[in-house]
């Protein structure tokens, strides 16, 4: 249960507000920026986690990912750093664009979308792809719950779990996290080697751009039809990597109307073998076309 933080000013700005968002490892408020009078979203490490080297570099890794992306479907970042908490530890927090909208597992809740929404949705979210994917980041968690439908537009959410492959990091590739004026590269944003891809016990240097795309294919699945691609359908749950082991998805069904090559690209990207799935661009062209 985490302390009453409303009112509370971090990073010398923020006054956070009520808490919106509670995640496995972090807690997200409403904030307001006293200094450009915006609102904004403040993403903190849980102090059940501050004493735990790993959760404290992913939550900085995901800063440092989100500042790769500068994206429209991306939250903007907005300022990152270490804060101290009323519970006397340090944590990283991470303040972003405030998005308001409808998660999309709250409107599959609903039944299905028409296929030239679903078409529309999955399109932006392999733009996104094509983006992070050209970047060297893969998502790796990209599901119903981790995509929202605002007012401006899709947007991707959650890069907590994000692999970073190049073994040069675009950009600044250095985040300072003011608190204790000092610059961090998070350990699992420093490229990997091909050594690292092994590991099966390592949750990182496991995700790939297809594993990406399988995810894709599932989303577009699951927004033409309204159910899961699998038998049990606990498989949505988990990562990419592990459905692709678990089952063979069930064929794309007939649904009114919906053009072939939606259906085909569909397919295409659960194909089992990694190396039969389109890249992400592909992906993105393919459903474009359909659309424009």
């Amino acid at each position: 249960m985490s302390w009453q933080r409303t009112g509370t000013k971090i990073l010398d700005r923020y006054v956070l507000g009520a808490r919106i968002g509670l995640g496995g490892t972090s807690e997200v408020y409403h904030a307001i920026d006293v200094v450009e009078h915006r609102p904004a979203a403040a993403k903190l490490l849980s102090p059940a986690f501050a004493n735990n080297p790993r959760a404290v570099d992913l939550a900085r890794r995901e800063a440092w990912v989100i500042s790769q992306m500068r994206h429209p479907t991306i939250p903007a970042l907005y300022d990152h750093g270490d804060i101290l908490l009323s519970e006397g530890v340090v944590v990283p927090c991470t303040i972003m664009e405030l998005l308001t909208g409808v998660m999309l597992t709250d409107r599959l809740a609903r039944g299905p979308l028409p296929w030239k929404e679903a078409a529309t949705v999955a399109a932006t979210v392999a733009d996104a792809l094509a983006v992070a994917h050209r970047r060297g980041i893969v998502h790796r968690d990209l599901t119903s719950g981790n995509v929202m439908i605002t007012d401006h537009g899709i947007k991707i959410i959650d890069f907590g779990l994000a692999d970073v492959l190049h073994r040069e990091p675009p950009g600044t590739g250095r985040l300072v996290f003011r608190a204790h004026d000092r610059a961090v590269v998070p350990a699992s944003c420093r490229p990997r080697l091909p050594a690292d891809r092994g590991g099966s016990d390592d949750p990182l240097g496991r995700g790939e751009p297809a594993d990406d795309v399988f995810s894709l294919g599932v989303l577009l699945y699951q927004m033409l039809t309204g159910r899961s691609p699998y038998p049990d359908g606990d498989a949505d749950d988990l990562p990419a990597a592990a459905r692709q082991r678990r089952a063979v998805p069930t064929p794309v069904f007939s649904v009114p109307g919906l053009p072939r090559p939606v259906a085909d690209c569909c397919r295409d990207c659960m194909a089992r073998l990694a190396a039969d799935r389109p890249d992400s661009v592909t992906a993105a062209l393919s459903l474009w076309a359909v659309l424009v």
